[in-house]
């Protein structure tokens, strides 16, 4: 199972960081967040429920005009429970954009999926390491916001290791041009 899922997040990857060729044809994005309630959290109860949020980074290729695909990263410490890392390619599609307006608004969708890596906190005598890495690594995310042109704030409601709130600023870094191109408005 770990496996199929190492081949599966390995080939995400790669869709996401496309040759050179194609990948001059659109925008990149870095966001920075954080997040809480996440399912860690959430799944273990109130005496697991000493969380410090999720602080989580993810990189955007802007594929089209409004698909991205891309790589998230999020990492979260229960205190009396354990930190899990969580690494999961991820895909974006927007429902609305008003690339034309004085203030652009974007509202999107995202779903990923990766894994979880767990650094387990509550070994004692005759008990076992649950440490490892664990196929639970997902955010489905059905109502995004972003407010702003190259430097952005956003505000996602989704359910995930990124949690049920997640927050943050996002930095669109344009593609370089060379020559005789032109521009492609993303």
């Amino acid at each position: 199972m770990q496996r199929k899922l190492f081949f599966l997040c390995f080939a995400l990857c790669t869709i996401a960081f496309i040759p050179r060729t194609l990948a001059q044809q659109g925008k990149s994005e870095i966001a920075v967040g954080y997040g809480n309630w996440s399912i860690y959290n959430l799944a273990n109860g109130k005496p697991f429920s000493n969380s410090t949020g999720v602080p989580n980074i993810t990189y955007r290729y802007y594929v089209s005009k409004n698909v991205t695909l891309g790589l998230g990263f999020g990492y979260e410490n229960i205190t009396n429970f354990g930190g899990w890392a969580t690494i999961a390619p991820e895909l974006t599609v927007a429902y609305l954009d008003t690339r034309d307006a004085f203030t652009r608004i974007r509202i999107y969708g995202s779903v990923s999926y990766g894994l979880g890596i767990f650094s387990d906190a509550n070994v004692g005598i005759n008990q076992t390491d649950a440490s490892g890495a664990k196929p639970y690594g997902f955010q489905a995310t059905p109502f995004g916001i972003r407010v702003g042109r190259q430097v952005a704030g956003f505000l996602e409601l989704g359910c995930g290791y990124k949690g049920l709130v997640n927050f943050g600023l996002d930095l669109r870094v344009p593609r370089r041009l060379g020559g005789r191109e032109r521009a492609i408005q993303y």
